[in-house]
């Protein structure tokens, strides 16, 4: 079987058939095939539920890669090389969720234009976003399921996700210069909050780059999913939704509030964690007393010998609860820096002790 396309003849007779797939049905002869031509082109030939050729078309690498991928995966690095490891993820959902907002932030995205974006960032994400008869809010929210529903999705050796934000920053508008004479235009509620999702991954924006706040990357957004994860397989719900309402208040810009959802997550999990490891934990005060018991069970959250705890108020843990209250029962004042900081080293802290957590069970 051949066929001519574009003046380059495809024959199935003299290409090698590489692999293939079938509907699986007793009822349907559907099936698939991938050819590679003796010049190292692909090709894919395919037939409909009456075993009728209705496909015939050459298909780039790429293609035939994912072809490989989903019918025989264990072909992929025989004919396309040694695949890339995992990328770890940059930025937190709610951040690519926030810098997808940012592309249609001034409400003038027109479906051509999104159209032409998916087309550029990659033709398998376009065919997977709706286009006819939805509203240019449902097809970005189409986008972010589109990235929920593959989260190590790659593009160009780089994942979708970060694309997405990377494409969001490049958007922004330039910083503002003050001038004496001028009032400088508020800022939009859309990039603020995009800004501060940001800031909670570890980043900043200036004039339009992305820089990390931090000098090494210490892996918050992974942190927080490890952590979100680890929280809702022990049931730890208070707790979560401690931390939820703190993402949401720090990217609201609440910081007081923030600062206040912080410390009682991490007062809630301190307390949850000491009853569930020894129920007669119930009988100690909530805060002080059952963190001193988590560093004092068998195999402790909470290691004496790395100065994590000290019984007379000096440790890592003292320090690290006095710093996120340090004006007694109430929250304090606080600005964008102080508030992301106590969040940066909660999130961290609390990763660390629920990993021990979970080794104990």
């Amino acid at each position: 079987m051949k066929k001519t396309i574009g003046g380059v003849t495809y024959d199935t007779d003299i290409a090698t058939e590489i692999a293939s797939g079938s509907h699986r049905h007793e009822l349907s002869q559907a099936w698939w095939r991938l050819y590679r031509t003796p010049s190292g082109a692909y090709f894919e030939v395919a037939a409909d539920h009456d075993g009728v050729v209705n496909e015939f078309q050459p298909v780039a690498d790429e293609r035939a890669r994912k072809f490989l991928e989903v019918n025989a995966n264990h072909l992929v690095e025989e004919h396309f090389g040694p695949m890339r490891e995992p990328k770890r993820a940059r930025f937190a959902r709610r951040t690519v969720n926030a810098a997808i907002n940012v592309l249609d932030k001034d409400n003038k995205f027109t479906h051509a234009e999104i159209s032409s974006f998916l087309i550029d960032l990659d033709r398998e994400i376009y065919d997977a976003i709706r286009e006819k008869g939805i509203s240019i809010k449902a097809r970005l929210n189409d986008l972010k399921k589109f990235v929920d529903d593959h989260p190590g999705y790659v593009v160009d050796g780089e994942l979708f996700a970060d694309i997405i934000v990377e494409k969001a920053v490049a958007s922004l508008p330039p910083d503002e210069i003050p001038r004496p004479w001028s009032t400088p235009d508020a800022p939009s509620p859309v990039i603020e909050s995009f800004k501060r999702a940001l800031e909670s991954d570890g980043f900043v924006v200036t004039d339009r780059v992305l820089r990390r706040s931090s000098p090494v990357d210490l892996g918050l957004p992974e942190t927080e999913s490890e952590l979100i994860r680890l929280l809702s397989k022990h049931g730890f719900t208070t707790a979560k939704g401690h931390l939820e309402q703190a993402f949401e208040s720090h990217a609201r810009g609440l910081w007081a509030s923030a600062n206040s959802q912080i410390r009682s997550f991490l007062e809630s999990l301190f307390d949850e964690m000491a009853t569930r490891i020894d129920p007669a934990a119930t009988t100690r005060k909530p805060g002080r007393e059952r963190r001193a018991h988590l560093a004092n069970v068998t195999s402790p959250i909470f290691d004496r010998s790395l100065n994590e705890w000290g019984d007379n108020g000096v440790g890592f843990i003292n320090g690290l609860m006095a710093r996120l209250h340090p004006h007694g029962s109430h929250p304090g004042l606080s600005d964008q820096q102080d508030s992301s900081f106590r969040l940066h080293v909660v999130l961290l802290t609390a990763h660390l002790a629920l990993k021990r957590f979970d080794a104990r069970r």
